[in-house]
């Protein structure tokens, strides 16, 4: 059951990271609007930490889990701050395939990742 956790997990990630990659003004626009620092970099820096991440969790899913956790609760928090500030403008966490606003089903979402990735841990 955790193999095959950490497997869709890396899935996910991939597609993340490949939909970001494909577009990166995009990626660059989404970033910025969320209040992000040096959007240029991160547009390329934070796919290949997804896929990075996404690739762990397949080859060691001890290692690959806690990477996991790590940016999705870095995420979960960016986007609840953004929520909180009143700010719903998509997060682009999947590229051009989540253009629409902010809400708490993003965080929701994140919520059962990282309890997916907390499972792909114990191995």
């Amino acid at each position: 059951m955790s193999r095959l956790l950490g497997v869709a997990l890396a899935v996910v990630f991939a597609v993340a990271s490949i939909t970001k990659l494909r577009d990166r003004a995009g990626t660059r626009r989404s970033l910025s609007t969320m209040g992000l620092p040096a959007p240029r970099v991160l547009a390329i820096a934070i796919p290949v930490v997804e896929i990075l991440t996404g690739l762990l969790l397949v080859i060691d899913p001890r290692t690959g889990g806690p990477c996991a956790v790590a940016l999705l609760v870095a995420f979960s928090t960016l986007i609840a701050g953004r929520l909180l500030a009143g700010q719903r403008q998509g997060c682009g966490c999947f590229g051009t395939w989540s253009t629409g606003d902010l809400s708490r089903r993003d965080l929701a979402r994140n919520t059962v990742l990282v309890a997916a990735a907390v499972i792909a841990t114990l191995n």
